[in-house]
């Protein structure tokens, strides 16, 4: 079973906007688009939420509207609070870039020339693995 989003209510089997929610919502878009931190601008609307709260309103496009649910925001509102969440983000160094490594795995093997080798079996495990050398294919 899901749950509602803030903003919406079920009444005669149909999604509706309740009001007084959707203006808190209405609220928090205008308040953080004014420069308020994430909390203070649920804290000016009235609302006592946590920051990742906040943000998942921000962030979410079913305020838009769709088929289902009938729309809160206006997308210009939208777009800019999620530019606004980005922009803010790098400007903390919250956000960090994936750097993709290649790691060239060895393919081929051969074995040097063997010695003779020691009598312990734990130094003979170890000396035939140093036995093992790598072809490079470039």
């Amino acid at each position: 079973m899901s749950r509602l989003c803030y903003g919406y209510t079920i009444r005669d089997g149909r999604l509706e906007v309740q009001e007084t929610e959707a203006e808190n919502i209405r609220k928090i878009f205008k308040n953080y688009l004014a420069g308020n931190a994430l909390i203070k601008s649920a804290d000016l609307a009235g609302l006592k939420k946590n920051s990742s709260s906040v943000k998942r309103i921000l962030t979410n496009k079913k305020y838009l509207g769709n088929e289902i649910y009938p729309k809160i925001i206006d997308g210009e509102s939208f777009e800019k609070a999620g530019q606004m969440l980005k922009k803010r983000a790098v400007a903390m160094g919250r956000v960090w870039e994936k750097k993709e490594e290649i790691i060239k795995v060895p393919c081929k093997f051969r074995y040097k020339k063997e010695e003779t080798l020691p009598i312990d079996p734990f130094e003979r495990a170890s000396h035939k693995y140093n036995l093992i050398e790598v072809i490079d294919d470039e």
